[in-house]
């Protein structure tokens, strides 16, 4: 090797030296520095003809563990969405309290129950009475206020998810201008460490938002990818659109455009992303499941335990008297004292198998037909039949329901006949009831609308749809704030003195027997929850502090998991002190001996231009 090459040699080597030590000192300085990756100067030997000439310094680079970072993504995700629950689950058990609370609605409902106590004591005092209309006052406020706060966290909900879009778009657009910069520089052979780091970032803050998957591309540009297979962002991103709602009531749904939606914009291409599943995680995700599941499902316990509540003081059994015509037997139904939403059951065994159905009379039939969950009960067929039409078109509905061995007629009036075919062994009517909600206050039913829908006065009757946000609306009925008596008096000359409705009043609202909606998430479609309004009223504030304390358990978990990805992320990729400082002693070392190999050249170049002096 001539000096020359030998003096080309050790000056590549002092310049791939000094580029490791600004490289190093960088590491050093970014020490803490949020979202920097310890970057690696890479050299690689120089050759000419085959042979080597020196060494050639390449840009720095860093040292990911691509899959690591994947799983850290995910887990950071997961980890906002069990954040978002559980804080606002927290909040949902801090408004319904706890069982043993009086400020719960656990506590209300048995408030109310202590007054019907006392009201049965001394029915003829005034202050039971008012104390009474009080705590039942304060048990309809109660409900409306806390169904109020449902929504209003709902439209929290909402107004969280617009604005996550909005920062979703802004983070895209920010991966995709250092795409730009990293394929440039990266086409340059320049380093683009520092830039990758920043895209990086962007893409963590994108992760916590969404699940999405990222694809590296030989430019050293990304792709992004929904977990759900939608494209985010190619070499342009798409656009987020959230069609934000400003107000949000028990009635507004995905289903009826009440609650806004999340479109993917793709040149003249929209997606609906909540509606495909494109976003399974995030805090996008954890916002959707409270706004359109969980606070729903709230909301329904709210609203079945008001509709239970008003239904288990009014409503009425009518029995039914037997009929016969020629060799066919059955009963016959008064509906005369039916309302929208009450219910006639049939029983009857047709060729060996008992059928139960339930018949709900229905006034309005864009409501039609209703679905087999209208009742809590496991065993029966929900039939709606509109009853707002001459009583030939309503046996007519019923028997073209019904099968043909049960035969339905009017013997007269407001009267429906069930009976069977004749025919010994065939078909048998095994039993008819209905219930109904008598309008009036005194006449001879122990039950009374003490509750009812709106300040109107309107019974609930439970009629289709009634019960949707029924615990927003629910309030005393106005005629019995402004006559207290008929708290007592069932009828016309009922003695003050008589405890007979207090009692009644006080046995339906305690004892068990009522079927409550599985829809609710307590109970199931099989074996709905059955007991006491007193005993659901208790039951949600248990099912509400389950669910916040086992979302409180998931999102700890999901930090664990997170943390342990983010420790083992930063061991990889994070700067070392200790590391970096032996690394600058080498590079020291590798300076020094460059310095001290050009020294040497230099000398033997001074011996060579002494000689023939």
């Amino acid at each position: 090797m001539s000096l020359s090459s030998a003096l080309g040699a050790a000056m590549s080597g002092l310049n791939v030296t000094q580029a490791g030590i600004d490289v190093t000192s960088r590491n050093i300085a970014n020490v803490g520095t949020a979202g920097y990756t310890r970057k690696v100067q890479q050299q690689v030997n120089a050759l000419a003809g085959g042979e080597g000439i020196g060494v050639r310094r390449e840009a720095a680079q860093r040292q990911i563990d691509e899959f690591l970072q994947q799983q850290l993504r995910t887990a950071s995700a997961g980890s906002a969405f069990a954040n978002v629950k559980a804080n606002m689950l927290g909040r949902v058990d801090s408004m319904f309290g706890t069982p043993d609370s009086n400020s719960s609605i656990a506590g209300a409902i048995s408030g109310l129950a202590t007054m019907l106590q006392e009201l049965a004591g001394n029915p003829e005092s005034d202050a039971a009475r008012q104390s009474l209309l009080n705590e039942a006052g304060n048990l309809a406020a109660k409900l409306n206020n806390m169904s109020g706060t449902v929504q209003e966290m709902r439209l929290e909900a909402e107004r969280n998810i617009a604005a996550a879009v909005e920062s979703a778009n802004a983070l895209l657009g920010t991966i995709a201008d250092v795409n730009n910069q990293i394929a440039q520089r990266q086409a340059g052979n320049l380093s683009v460490g520092d830039l990758q780091d920043k895209r990086d970032m962007a893409i963590d803050e994108l992760s916590r938002l969404m699940d999405v998957k990222v694809v590296n591309r030989d430019d050293g540009t990304v792709t992004i990818f929904t977990s759900g297979g939608q494209l985010l962002l190619d070499r342009t991103p798409v656009e987020l659109r959230f069609d934000e709602r400003t107000q949000m009531d028990p009635t507004s749904t995905r289903e009826n455009g009440g609650v806004g939606t999340i479109s993917l914009i793709s040149g003249s291409n929209s997606i609906d992303l909540l509606a495909a599943g494109a976003i399974r995680s995030g805090a996008i995700a954890g916002f959707v499941s409270l706004r359109d599941d969980i606070l729903p499902k709230a909301q329904a316990q709210l609203d079945e335990l008001a509709a239970q509540l008003a239904l288990a003081l009014s409503e009425e059994q009518v029995a039914s008297e037997a009929a016969v015509d020629g060799a066919a037997t059955g009963f016959d139904i008064d509906t005369a004292s039916m309302m929208a939403g009450n219910t006639i059951s049939l029983s009857y065994t047709v060729g060996g198998v008992t059928q139960n159905v339930t018949i709900v009379r229905v006034d309005d039939p864009a409501s039609l037909p209703l679905a087999n969950d209208f009742t809590a009960k496991p065993n029966d067929i929900v039939v709606g039949i509109d009853f707002n039409q001459p009583m030939a078109g309503i046996i007519a509905d019923l028997q073209a329901a019904l099968p043909a061995d049960v035969v339905v007629s009017n013997p007269g009036g407001d009267t429906i006949r069930f009976l069977d075919d004749g025919a010994a062994g065939n078909s048998d009517i095994n039993s008819v009831s209905a219930t109904v909600t008598p309008a009036g206050l005194s006449d001879g039913t122990m039950g009374m609308a003490l509750f009812v829908d709106g300040s109107g006065g309107k019974i609930f009757s439970n009629e289709p749809g009634q019960k949707t946000g029924f615990a927003s609306r629910i309030q005393i009925n106005p005629a019995v704030v402004a006559d207290d008596t008929l708290l007592v008096s069932y009828d016309t000359g009922t003695p003050l003195g008589d405890a007979t409705r207090p009692l009644e009043l006080l046995k339906r609202l305690t004892g068990n027997g009522r079927d409550y909606a599985p829809g609710t998430g307590i109970g199931g479609t099989s074996t709905p929850f059955n007991g006491s309004v007193d005993a659901f009223a208790r039951r949600i504030v248990s099912f509400q502090s389950g669910q916040a304390a086992n979302a409180t358990r998931d999102a700890e978990a999901q930090q664990v998991v997170a943390s342990s990805l983010q420790d083992r992320f930063d061991a990889q990729t994070g700067v070392n002190i200790d590391d970096e400082m032996s690394n600058l002693l080498l590079l020291q070392n590798a300076y020094s001996a460059n310095a001290r190999v050009i020294t040497t050249i230099k000398q033997l170049f001074d011996v060579l231009l002494s000689i023939g002096r």
